[in-house]
């Protein structure tokens, strides 16, 4: 069901973000380096953006403009048309570690445990919240109950009203640290993963965090995951250096894509995204982008 159609190498760093963006999508690494990669020219890579001494590990992108978090906690407003716009913000202590796109607001979640509320449209901050006296290391929107999920490494996940930044409900569910949520597309339910290595699916549609199944997901950690547009499967990433495919309804896993069998990543896999609805896309510490073809 997944198959490896195209490598993209280029890279200095381990890689964190990948973001799809019209015709291609961008990707951010430790190298500070953001690459726009065109869909059907796998061998063009241009770099848009670059921090000197940066080490990118989140990213939103829009049509004109890209707003990348740091190792260092910055946020940075870059315009790669314009770059004399550009604007750099020590924001977060300890770095940025999750960027998300709310309609004109960005989302930013770090090391100090504090989500952040920023205009797309001024640059700027509008309101912080501190959420957990550790690290928020993944935020995710549910469009369709406009909620957000905030995962942190207290092992704890936070269900906020968007609007409000009002909490709805909170939950234990990766010990230490979440590393990975993402909605169904009807918001029904959340999809979680962290550092024991699990996946979780739970039902939210009442507001509340009612954890529906776990499964012990992988032998390490879960990086990232993916959940398709259909909201019928889901994609993981993992520390372990392998891409597994889900379905959603029940969790049983459909595939496994590894190094030797499957030409896989070989280190951690940090990144993973669906270009559209018959491509996935993964990178990681080996500084490449694998392109997966996607079947049911």
């Amino acid at each position: 069901m997944l198959t490896r159609t195209h490598v993209r190498s280029g890279h200095r760093a381990a890689i964190y973000d990948l973001q799809p963006a019209g015709e291609g999508f961008y990707s951010a690494a430790a190298d500070g380096f953001l690459v726009h990669w065109h869909r059907q020219d796998v061998d063009f890579g241009r770099v848009v953006a670059t921090v000197e001494k940066g080490k990118f590990l989140s990213l939103v992108a829009t049509p004109n403009l890209l707003v990348a978090g740091s190792l260092d906690g910055g946020v940075h407003w870059l315009y790669p048309d314009a770059p004399d716009r550009n604007k750099h913000i020590a924001h977060h202590r300890r770095g940025t570690f999750s960027l998300c796109r709310v309609g004109d607001t960005i989302y930013s979640g770090g090391g100090d445990g504090v989500l952040t509320r920023w205009s797309l449209a001024q640059a700027r901050s509008l309101e912080s919240l501190p959420v957990s006296a550790n690290s928020v290391r993944r935020i995710a929107h549910d469009p369709t109950y406009d909620r957000l999920a905030v995962g942190a490494s207290d092992g704890t996940i936070y269900l906020l009203d968007q609007t409000r930044l009002s909490p709805l409900d909170t939950a234990p569910a990766h010990p230490p640290s979440v590393f990975a949520l993402g909605f169904s597309p009807d918001g029904e339910y959340l999809f979680s993963g962290g550092r024991d290595a699990s996946l979780t699916r739970w039902q939210v549609l009442d507001g509340r965090l009612t954890p529906a199944q776990i499964v012990n997901a992988h032998l390490m950690t879960v990086n990232a995951l993916a959940v398709h547009p259909s909201g019928d499967y889901l994609a993981t990433a993992s520390r372990d250096k392998t891409v597994k495919l889900w379905r959603t309804s029940d969790l049983a896993l459909l595939k496994v894509c590894e190094v030797v069998r499957d030409k896989g990543h070989v280190n951690s896999v940090n990144a993973i995204c669906w270009l559209d609805e018959a491509t996935l896309l993964t990178g990681g510490d080996d500084r490449r982008v694998l392109e997966w073809r996607f079947s049911y």
